[in-house]
């Protein structure tokens, strides 16, 4: 009898643990996205569009992963991953040191680098090498915000929670010059900038995004496998293609 009963307790535990082990797959993960990166992330009539909300759809299906998007600032992304309202954000975050000293960071899943803007009638500056004395305006926080800090004798950098804040400072003259992501800066170009600014010089500097999430995440091998796996099945360069009318230079993982 002592037998039997150690046998039915242990199965009992067996399935307990089987049935959290379950559960905890079963988790639905928060997603950070940012509410207005164009054409990555944003939010129009209530709907969550873009290349990374896309992508993430097709990675999170390769990883088995159930999800809900959670729009928000990019000031507010690092703050809401580091306190949990988050599990993870996909939102043009760059790969740096002091990041990776905080967080955890995927596979690289896209290569851009930052431009210079100014005004359509604006022949002064050409480069960066012109920025001397003048305001330049970015999005706070960003990776662009510390360069744009660097260059010497800038006069001011202005710090926006809202690039596109930024960009109607630009049109009306109010800024100099902005420094931000070639690709939101090239969609800014096509529609609301069209004919108002300008793009001058050369890429800045390179730059990679990655998923964020915290250190020691159960999540990563599984996000990292994902990517992977959409960067060979041909899902990334249809998606690329889709969204940047072009073939991507370089495939995640590759």
């Amino acid at each position: 009898m002592r037998s039997n009963r150690w046998g039915i307790g242990a199965l009992i535990f067996l399935f307990a643990a089987l049935a959290t082990a379950a559960c905890g797959e079963e988790k639905t993960l928060k997603v950070g996205i940012e509410n207005n990166f164009r054409p990555f992330t944003y939010t129009e009539s209530g709907e969550n569009k873009g290349f990374e909300v896309e992508l993430w759809s097709a990675v999170a299906d390769k990883a088995n992963i159930k999800y809900e998007l959670v729009p928000m600032e990019h000031s507010e992304i690092n703050q809401a991953v580091k306190s949990g309202k988050v599990d993870l954000a996909i939102a043009g975050m760059t790969v740096n040191k002091a990041r990776k000293d905080n967080f955890a960071f995927s596979d690289p899943y896209f290569q851009t680098g930052l431009v210079l803007l100014t005004a359509a009638d604006n022949d002064e500056i050409k480069s960066k090498d012109d920025l001397a004395q003048k305001l330049v305006g970015t999005e706070a926080g960003s990776t662009a915000y510390i360069y744009a800090s660097s260059i010497k004798d800038v006069k001011e950098v202005r710090g926006y929670s809202d690039i596109s804040e930024a960009y109607d400072k630009l049109s009306n003259k109010t800024l100099d010059a902005v420094i931000f992501d070639e690709r939101n800066a090239h969609d800014y170009l096509q529609n609301d900038g069209k004919g108002k600014v300008k793009m001058v010089g050369e890429v800045l500097n390179q730059e990679s995004y990655a998923i964020i999430m915290k250190k020691k995440s159960k999540y990563l091998g599984r996000i990292n496998n994902g990517i992977e796996a959409v960067g060979k099945n041909g899902t990334y360069e249809t998606l690329y293609a889709k969204w940047f009318g072009s073939k991507p230079k370089k495939l995640p993982g590759g």
